[in-house]
C-alpha cells in the first residue's frame, strides 16, 4: 500500500471533507474539523483507519499530514467565522520542526494562526509527553489552539491533563453512544466539570440524537459535533450551508 499511497498523493486521489460543529444549542455552526479520504482506482474508498497506520509505519504520515493542513487553510479562508480543526499525528507533533512547518504554511496561506485548532490524541502525549507538550506550548504562544481528542478512551492521568497546555476536550463518540446510561451519563457530566474547572472547552464527538443533544448541552458541553447536524461534506457544500443560515439569523434577529 505504500507505493499506492504515494500514487494517490501524486494524482490527487486523496481529498478532504469537513465535519461541522456547531454550538451546543444549534443556533450556528462554529468550526469544522478536516478529515482525510482516499478513493483509490483499484480498491475504492479506503478509510483512515487502514491507511493511517501504514503512512505512519512507512514514514509517509508527514506528507499526509501537510496535504490535510494546507488543503484545510486554503479552504477555511472562505470561511472566516469559523475555527479549523486538523488532526495531527503522534509522529507529526513529535517531528522537532513540527511548529515551524505550522507557522510557514500559515503565513503562505495568508490564514491567520488564531482560528486553527489542531487536535491530537492521548498516546502522542503519553509515549513522549515532554517532546509533545513543547510542541503545544510553542504553538500555543502563536495563537493554534489545542484539542485533546476521543478523551475518555486512553489512559493519560489527570498529571498529564493538567500539565499539558490544551484549549479543548473532545468527548469519544463512545461515551454518548451510551448517553442514557447511567455509567456513561456519570462520566460525561464529570469529563465536562474537569474541563470547565481547568478552564478548558468541551466538544461532544458522535451526537446522532436529539435525546443525546439535550443531554451533552445541560450537561454543560460547548460544541457538539456529529450526523444529527452533518456527516462530513466537501468544502462546497459548507460554503452552502453557512450561505443558508445568513438568512435565518438575519430574520431571527
Amino acid at each position: 500500500m505504500r507505493d499506492e499511497i504515494i500514487k494517490g498523493l501524486r494524482e490527487g486521489e486523496f481529498f478532504v471533507l469537513y465535519q461541522p460543529l456547531m454550538q451546543a444549542d444549534g443556533s450556528r455552526m462554529a468550526g469544522v474539523e478536516a478529515l482525510l479520504r482516499w478513493d483509490n482506482p483499484t480498491r475504492g474508498p479506503v478509510g483512515p483507519t487502514t491507511f493511517i497506520p501504514v503512512a505512519e509505519r512507512e514514514g509517509l504520515i508527514q506528507e499526509l499530514g501537510l496535504f490535510v493542513l494546507r488543503r484545510a487553510m486554503r479552504d477555511g479562508l472562505n470561511w472566516p467565522s469559523l475555527t479549523i480543526s486538523v488532526n495531527v499525528s503522534s509522529l507529526q507533533l513529535v517531528e522537532a520542526d513540527f511548529p515551524d512547518i505550522v507557522f510557514r504554511e500559515a503565513e503562505a496561506a495568508g490564514f491567520p494562526l488564531a482560528r486553527l485548532e489542531l487536535e491530537i490524541v492521548e498516546s502522542a502525549v503519553i509515549d513522549n509527553f515532554e517532546r509533545a507538550s513543547a510542541a503545544c506550548m510553542r504553538l500555543r504562544e502563536r495563537g493554534v489552539r489545542i484539542a485533546l481528542d476521543d478523551f475518555g478512551t486512553g489512559y493519560s492521568s489527570l498529571t498529564y491533563l493538567r500539565r499539558l497546555p490544551i484549549d479543548r476536550l473532545k468527548i469519544d463518540k463512545s461515551f454518548v453512544d451510551d448517553a442514557g446510561l447511567l455509567q456513561s451519563a456519570a462520566i460525561i457530566q464529570a469529563t465536562v466539570a474537569l474541563a470547565r474547572a481547568l478552564g478548558l472547552k468541551v466538544t461532544a464527538e458522535g451526537v446522532e440524537t436529539q435525546e443525546q443533544s439535550r443531554f451533552l448541552r445541560i450537561s454543560g458541553s460547548h460544541e457538539l459535533q456529529g450526523y444529527l447536524f452533518s456527516k462530513p461534506v466537501s468544502a462546497e457544500a459548507i460554503s452552502r450551508l453557512l450561505a443558508d443560515a445568513l438568512p435565518r439569523r438575519h430574520a431571527a434577529g
